[in-house]
C-alpha cells in the first residue's frame, strides 16, 4: 500500500511497505513515472523493504540527498536512475557508507568505473531495467539478491544439528506449493489428502511423484489404485487443504470434484490437476514415494499458488 508521509529533509517522500522495515531510497524521475519503476517498488516492499521514493531538485541535488539521508534513522540502500548520479556520487562521496549501506543504479548502459571511484567501500550494483515482464523479474532479482548479500533484513544466524527438530526446520525452508492427491479405493469411493511432498521428474516420459508417510491410514489404497490425480491448490483453496489434512471428516463433502478417464477425482477450479497411471512405487526410509505417469494435465495460468514455507501458508500473488 502506497502512503505520503512528512517530507523528509525537505524533500516530498512517497513510500511503500512498512516502516519496520530496512529502508530503501528510490531517486530519480523513472522510478517515481515508470510502470517499471512502480512495479520494482511494489516487489521490494513484498520482500519486506520499506521503499521511499523522491525526485532530487535540478539544483543543488546533492545537498539535499545528504540531508535527506542525515534525516532517515537507519542506513538506506540508495537506488537511483543512471540519470541522477551527478547528484547521488557527490553526496555518497561525503557520506559514504556512514549514511548508506549499498548503491544500486539502474540504467540503459554500463557505468563507468572512474565515476565510482569516490565510493571506494560502499558496495555497487549495476543492472539495467530491460524491456518486457520477463526482463522486470530478472531487474527485481538482481535487486534483491544483492540487497540479500549487502543489506540482509536481519542479521545472519544460523542453526545447525544433526537431530530430528534441526532436520524438520531446515527442511521447512524449500519453500513448496500444496496438492491434494486422490483415488478411488476398491469400493469406488474417493480417497483424498493434502502433501506437499510433489515434484515433477521427467517430461519424456511424463512422470511425476508424490510421497506418503508409510503410516498413513490411506497407504493401502494408494497402492492398490491404478491410477491417481495431483491438484494443486490456488490461494483460495487454503480451506480445502486444511479439510484434506485432517483424518476425522468427511473430506469430499462439500467439495466439488469430476472424474476424467480414469475415474481418479479431480478437485474442480485448482490451480493445475495432474491425471497419472501409477508406474512404480520405490520404499524410501518411513515414507514411499509413487511415481506417476501423467496421462492428461490441466491448468489455470490467472491463479495464484498457495504455498507451504516454515510451517505455515504463504500467499505470493503474481497474477
Amino acid at each position: 500500500m502506497i502512503a505520503s508521509p512528512p517530507r523528509i529533509g525537505g524533500l516530498d517522500i512517497q513510500s511503500w511497505g512498512s516502516p519496520d522495515d530496512p529502508v530503501v531510497l528510490m531517486i530519480g524521475p523513472a522510478e517515481r513515472s515508470s510502470p517499471d519503476g512502480r512495479d520494482l517498488a511494489r516487489a521490494l516492499a513484498e520482500a519486506g523493504r520499506h521503499v521511499l521514493l523522491t525526485d532530487l531538485p535540478d539544483k543543488d541535488g546533492a545537498a539535499a540527498l545528504r540531508r535527506l539521508l542525515t534525516d532517515i534513522s537507519s542506513r538506506p540502500a540508495v537506488l537511483c536512475a543512471q540519470a541522477a548520479l551527478d547528484s547521488v556520487i557527490p553526496a555518497l562521496a561525503v557520506t559514504g557508507p556512514a549514511l548508506a549501506s549499498c548503491l544500486i543504479v539502474v540504467g540503459d548502459g554500463p557505468v563507468s568505473l572512474q565515476t565510482t571511484t569516490a565510493l571506494d567501500g560502499l558496495p555497487i550494483l549495476t543492472v539495467e531495467p530491460g524491456q518486457g515482464g520477463e526482463a522486470l523479474d530478472r531487474l527485481n532479482a538482481a535487486v534483491l539478491g544483492f540487497l540479500e548479500r549487502e543489506a540482509p533484513r536481519e542479521a545472519v544466524l544460523y542453526q545447525a544439528g544433526s537431530d530430528a527438530r534441526t532436520l524438520r526446520d531446515a527442511l521447512g525452508c524449500f519453500g513448496t506449493g500444496v496438492t491434494v492427491v486422490t483415488t478411488l479405493d476398491a469400493d469406488g469411493q474417493p480417497i483424498g489428502l493434502t502433501a506437499n511432498s510433489f515434484s515433477s521428474v521427467s517430461l519424456d516420459p511424463p512422470l511425476i511423484l508424490f510421497c506418503l508417510s508409510c503410516g498413513s491410514t490411506n497407504l493401502e489404497r494408494f497402492q492398490a489404485a491404478r491410477h491417481f490425480a495431483i491438484n494443486v491448490l490456488h490461494i483460495g483453496q487454503q480451506p480445502m487443504s486444511g479439510v484434506f489434512a485432517r483424518s476425522d471428516a468427511d473430506r469430499f463433502q462439500d467439495v466439488t470434484w469430476e472424474t476424467w478417464d480414469t475415474g481418479a477425482p479431480i478437485l474442480s477450479g485448482s490451480l493445475a490437476s495432474f491425471e497419472c497411471a501409477t508406474d512404480r512405487v520405490i520404499e524410501a526410509g518411513d515414507h514411499l514415494i509413487f511415481i506417476g505417469r501423467v496421462l492428461r494435465a490441466r491448468f489455470e495460468p490467472r491463479r495464484d499458488p498457495l504455498l507451504y514455507f516454515r510451517g505455515k501458508y504463504r500467499r505470493l500473488h503474481f497474477a
